[in-house]
C-alpha cells in the first residue's frame, strides 16, 4: 500500500513537472502564427482614404476597426486614442505600418510592433 502512494505521488510530480515545462516553453518562445493570416490581409492593401467611423464588433470578442471607403481594418486597443473619425489614412501596399494624418499630427501605427494581442482576421 505504501509503494502504491510514492507511485501515485511521483506521478503527480511528474504531471506538474511537464504541465510547468510547456507553460514555460511558450512563454519564453511565443507563436505569432495567428497573426500571421493578418499580415498577410493587411500587407495585400493600399490604403488612401479618410476614416468615416470606428466599430466595435461585440459578436467578435470586442474586436475594433476603423472603416475607411468600402472596407475596414482592424485596430489594437491601443490606438483608439490616437485615430479620430476625418483622419486620414496612408498605407503603402506590403507595408504593415498605418500612418494616420490629421490636423495637429502624424502618428505612425505598426501591426507588427503589437503582436501580443491577437486580432481578428474577418474584415
Amino acid at each position: 500500500m505504501e509503494n502504491s502512494k510514492k507511485i501515485f505521488y511521483f506521478g503527480i510530480l511528474v504531471t506538474v513537472l511537464i504541465f510547468a515545462s510547456i507553460q514555460i516553453y511558450f512563454h519564453l518562445f511565443p507563436s505569432n502564427d495567428e497573426n500571421d493570416l493578418l499580415f498577410k490581409k493587411v500587407r495585400s492593401k493600399t490604403i488612401r482614404s479618410i476614416i468615416q467611423r470606428k466599430s466595435i464588433d461585440y459578436s467578435n470578442h470586442g474586436a475594433t476597426y476603423i472603416i475607411y471607403g468600402n472596407d475596414s481594418l482592424p485596430t489594437h486597443t491601443g490606438w483608439n486614442e490616437k485615430i479620430q473619425i476625418g483622419d486620414s489614412i496612408i498605407k503603402a501596399k506590403g507595408a504593415l505600418k498605418l500612418i494616420i494624418k490629421n490636423n495637429w499630427k502624424i502618428d505612425t501605427l505598426d501591426y507588427e510592433s503589437n503582436v501580443d494581442e491577437v486580432l481578428s482576421t474577418n474584415f
